[in-house]
């Protein structure tokens, strides 16, 4: 994780403001004050971890309904982009092959 929120830091960068509850701002101020580290930068790379963890949830979730048969590639292209659907898709056909070829494995197995 330490890597990914290195990388996320030295992106591009876009202004993002949010407004806080006082006592989570306050909890941050510890935080910064014993880790000795900029408020802002700690929060940007909890939050790029956390995200960053969140998104490769979803698009697991996503892959197991495509894989399932639940959600078609047109959707995800649609949600996500199409490179990713087009990776989900590729993943699924070598799937399917390592799949039959296992079966077919085991039938000569058992032939035996």
């Amino acid at each position: 994780m330490l890597s990914y929120a290195i990388q996320v830091l030295n992106m591009e960068t876009e202004q993002f403001n949010i407004r806080m509850p006082k006592d989570l701002v306050q909890d941050l101020d510890i935080i910064s004050r014993l880790l000795k580290v900029n408020k802002s930068e700690w929060v940007k790379t909890k939050l790029a971890e956390e995200v960053h963890e969140e998104k490769n949830k979803l698009l697991m979730e996503l892959s197991t309904l495509y894989a399932n048969g639940m959600i078609s590639k047109e959707k995800i292209g649609k949600l996500v982009g199409k490179d990713i659907a087009d990776e989900m898709e590729f993943i699924k056909k070598k799937a399917i092959e390592s799949a039959k070829k296992g079966i077919e494995y085991g039938r000569k197995l058992r032939k035996k």
